[in-house]
Order: structure tokens, then sequence, then C-alpha cells
């Protein structure tokens, strides 16, 4: 978005660029000027659009800026935020008007990699179909999340891999058509096995979701959806409380130190274990160890 062509009254984009579940990722945040903008959202890679936060304002996607001569027509009261899928090399625009500012999170939809995620299941002929404006809550829940998680997702990119395949899962069963629903069936006893125990293994490194759903032999996403059938969890939950697990383990000594700890566990740094130490048990590790200890 450095041209006149690709936007328009743009007072500033920031982009995020990730890669979970082999697919290019962008958490964006554009801040804009005082009445009519648009930019450019076209790819040479079919793109899903999210949009999930409109300040003052609403915004649209829509195929040409001639559309309603310029005016946007969802009634104010409304859901925030909407969905896109945009074909490769389609002009589709991004249109707002007294507008302040826009959270986005776009998937490149590589078609062979889509397939890998999903095992198979997903209707590629279908992202050469534009589908403009639509509203669907687990789609928005999902972006949500990698718009306000991306840069500490970077620090736990199972999670991140977890969240993109899920998107990826919701939008094969919204497109597909006559395709039979898989059955919520779990692990058997000894994929559960095999993913646990290496997942316990190697508690103090990044684990990808596709390091766990090949030992299963299933596709990520399939391999997601089985986990949490057979655990009651996602996969990156359940790897976070087993490092939990462990740090406690190791905070019974008191002459080992936190920052010690949460390197020995997988946390990158203190404050990340903290927060994720939070999370599971509702303390800090600090709080933890003075009633655990005294």
């Amino acid at each position: 978005m450095n041209s006149a062509e690709q936007g328009h009254n743009l007072k500033d984009v920031r982009i995020s660029t990730h890669c979970w579940s082999g697919l290019q990722v962008q958490a964006l945040r554009l801040d804009v000027l005082p009445g009519k903008a648009w930019h450019q959202l076209s790819s040479d890679t079919p793109t899903l659009s999210v949009v999930v936060r409109e300040s003052g304002g609403c915004c649209e996607a829509r195929a040409s800026l001639d559309d309603g001569e310029n005016e946007l027509r969802r009634p104010r009261r409304r859901r925030m935020g909407h969905t896109s899928l945009i074909p490769a090399q389609t002009s589709v625009w991004g249109y707002s008007e007294d507008i302040d500012c826009v959270d986005e999170v776009r998937l490149m939809l590589d078609p062979a990699q889509i397939q890998d995620v999903v095992g198979g299941n997903f209707p590629t002929e279908r992202l050469a179909e534009p589908m403009l404006m639509f509203f669907d809550e687990p789609l928005q829940t999902l972006a949500r999340l990698i718009a306000n998680n991306a840069r500490e997702m970077e620090e736990y990119p199972l999670l991140g891999d977890s969240l993109v395949a899920a998107m990826i899962a919701r939008l094969a069963s919204l497109q597909a058509f006559n395709q039979t629903r898989n059955r919520r069936i779990g692990l058997s006893a000894g994929q559960a096995k095999t993913v646990t125990d290496f997942i316990l293994d190697n508690l103090s490194r990044q684990i990808r979701l596709a390091d766990l759903s090949a030992l299963a032999e299933l596709s990520p996403s399939q391999f997601g959806r089985a986990f949490k059938v057979s655990f009651g969890k996602a996969p990156h939950r359940w790897h976070l409380e087993a490092r939990i697990t462990q740090a406690m383990a190791l905070m019974e000594d008191p002459r080992s130190s936190l920052a010690d700890i949460a390197l020995q566990t997988g946390f990158s740094e203190q404050s990340h274990f903290t927060r994720g130490f939070r999370s599971v048990l509702g303390m800090t590790p600090n709080e933890w160890r003075r009633a655990r200890l005294h």
C-alpha cells in the first residue's frame, strides 16, 4: 500500500506478517484520515479477509469503488466486523467513510497448503468465487484472537497453528456442498499416548501443530478436533498446562530462580512464564510459591 492506486486517505498502515499452519497470516491496523478512504485488497493468492474491529464508523469490501455511488450500503446498526473471500488477482476494495481505525486479519490461502491442513477436504474450486461481506461468528472469534495476540503467539506457534487450522476448517464447512461432516471421534489410545509422550518429552521447545498431527497420522485440522474430543481442551492448552505442571515441580526447590525455571520449561522470558502461569492457576508464580513454601 505504497502507491496512490493501492490506497487513498490512509494515515498509517501497520502490518505484522506471520506463518502458522504453513500459511502466511497478516495482522493489520489501518489508521484512516477523515472523509472517504479506500485500499486494494487483491493479491496473487486467494485471501480470506476478516475485519475484527471498526472504530469511529464502518467499512466494507466492494468490487468497485463506484458501487452504491460511494455510499456505504450497510445500515449503521449491525454486527461489528465482516469477512470476505477474495479470489486471486481479483480487484476488491476496502471502502470506508469517516472511520478512524480498522483492525483486519488476512489469511493467504495457498490451495495446496490448505488441503494439507484439512486432509484434502477443502473444496479449492470455491476459492475462485468471491464471497464479500458475510458474517460468521466462529471466524470472527478466531480472527480476533489472532489480532489481539499475534506478537505473543510468535513465542508460542502451536497456538497460532491451531487458530489458523480452525479457521480453515470452519471456512471449508461454510464452502462445501454435499460433503459428509467429519464425525466427532477422538484419538485412539495409541495416538493419544504417542502425542502426549512427545509433548512431555519436548516441553522446553516450541512444538508445531504439524508435528503432532503427523505423529497421529491425521491432518492438522482433523487432529485438532480429535485431540479436543479426547482431552476436552486444545493441544496448545494441554501443552501449556504440562509446562506449568513441570514448573510447579521445579518451584518446590526454593534455590531455583523463576527466571531459570521459565527457561527450563520453554518460556522465552519470565514475563511470558508469569502470564502463562496466571492463565492456568489464576495467580503469579511468586504468589503460588509463597503460599506453597510458607
